[in-house]
């Protein structure tokens, strides 16, 4: 099988990369850095420059096509919305949700997509609660999450199955750059775990919601969002202020 991780070198996507690689897959990777193992393209994900948009086009084209994508490259920026310079907010939009759609028109456009393969969006458990402390964050993933919806029915015509990952908190640099000073680790799950979950999800199913925990959360967060959204600001918001 021919794999290509969005952030393969670190957290999640360097799980994926081991996962995918440990069974044997071809992996390929688009990253800002290089992972340990795996063809690797180097393109940051928040660029605005064509050439480099090129680039990554070319490359795709060279490497393609590919049985299973997972964009799993993302940014955050916490704290008090208003003391979070603008140029940040941006930045994670641009990572998180411009950037994808940008790199999926051309995969699809190019046919850099096999036949009977899956496109998988990693997007976040605030798609089912609010997420006071990193609004823009929220909204990227929110974005995201809707763009798979959207575009689920039109790639199941191509035989390409849609997905949206949303994992719960999870114990990588990224979580710990972003979480509240002094957190703790504990609770949150392990990159291997939620990779693993992605990788033996059926085709057939759209979201992918790895553990227990993160299952109830995304349900309380449909039947009670404002009491979750308030427990959330207790657990993040209030810890960043």
């Amino acid at each position: 099988m021919k794999v290509l991780i969005i952030g393969g070198a670190s957290g999640l996507g360097a799980a994926l990369v081991a996962d995918c690689t440990m069974r044997g897959d071809d992996v390929h990777v688009i990253d800002i850095a290089a992972p340990v193992e795996a063809n690797w393209h180097r393109h940051d994900m928040s660029s605005a420059d064509p050439a480099a948009w090129d680039a990554t086009g070319d490359w795709l084209a060279t490497h393609g096509p590919f049985d299973l994508v997972v964009l799993s490259a993302g940014i955050s920026a916490t704290g008090e919305f208003e003391a979070i310079p603008l140029p940040d907010h941006q930045r994670v939009a641009s990572t998180n949700l411009t950037g994808p759609i940008r790199l999926t028109h051309l995969l699809v456009a190019g046919g850099f997509l096999r036949p009977g393969g899956r496109l998988v969006f990693v997007a976040s458990l605030s798609c089912f609660t609010g997420y006071p402390g990193a609004a823009s964050y929220a909204a990227s993933k929110d974005g995201l999450a809707g763009f798979a919806r959207a575009l689920r029915p039109t790639m199941r015509k191509h035989g390409i199955a849609i997905q949206l990952a949303c994992p719960g908190p999870m114990d990588t640099p990224h979580a710990a750059r972003y979480a509240p000073k002094g957190a703790s680790p504990k609770g949150r799950m392990a990159p291997e775990q939620v990779a693993h979950a992605i990788l033996a999800a059926p085709a057939r199913r759209f979201a992918i919601i790895p553990g227990a925990g993160p299952k109830l959360a995304a349900v309380l967060g449909r039947i009670a969002p404002q009491t979750m959204t308030r427990l959330m600001g207790r657990i993040l918001f209030s810890k960043l202020r």
